[in-house]
């Protein structure tokens, strides 16, 4: 099974309120090989697996920086990373900051720089250009959140993609971590996780009221 649902993965959810909490929910399936089908108590809950999946991820890197345990991928040979002159300048401002996240990088000479390690999380993704959108994000945006663009930058890059097919089992896991989230409903970007049809609504649709 991937590791992004895995039995290794960090399940320690701090509870959430009684006003965000889901009930549980019984997978039924998957639409597009983007959505997940559920049934729950009170009715039929339609989730976007890659927000449901960035959620979760953004909620575990949070907690594991504040912990100090992000974990770290050495990888088998240090790969070089071109960047523009903007990235660089964003490299060397938030230099000591990404190595918070996990990322070993170290001066080659011009624009390009040695990678060392990345953060496990995304070390089976494309982490060279996430990173250098991470470096365009940071010049763009506020600097006071640095650290949130890093963490949401970081999730969504790990996170399972929209017509990725998943297993059943993979399906279940990934929504029993969603339960689990303080914040179920919403993905770091602010968009829905999901919708949710309850059974009154169903029956009005269908004149059954």
């Amino acid at each position: 099974m991937p590791t992004y649902v895995g039995a290794g993965a960090d399940l320690s959810f701090p509870p959430p309120t009684p006003a965000t909490a889901l009930p549980v929910l019984r997978v039924l399936g998957q639409l597009d090989n983007s959505y997940i089908t559920a049934e729950g108590p009170d009715g039929l809950y339609l989730i976007d697996q890659h927000a449901a999946h960035e959620r979760i991820l953004f909620e575990r890197i949070e907690r594991q920086r504040a912990q100090r345990e992000i974990e770290v991928q050495g990888l088998l040979e240090p790969m070089p990373l071109e960047v523009s002159p903007r990235q660089e300048a964003e490299l060397w401002s938030h230099y000591q900051e990404l190595a918070e996240f996990g990322f070993a990088i170290e001066p080659f000479g011009g624009k390009t720089f040695l990678v060392r390690a990345v953060p496990a999380i995304v070390h089976d993704r494309d982490w060279a250009g996430m990173l250098r959108e991470l470096l365009d994000s940071l010049s763009e945006g506020d600097k006071s959140n640095w650290a949130e663009t890093v963490i949401i930058t970081m999730a969504c890059h790990s996170a399972v993609r929209a017509g990725q097919a998943l297993t059943d089992s993979e399906m279940r896991e990934l929504v029993r971590q969603l339960e689990r989230a303080a914040t179920p409903h919403t993905c770091p970007h602010g968009r829905p996780t999901m919708i949710h049809l309850s059974y009154g609504q169903l029956k009005k649709d269908f004149g059954r009221t």
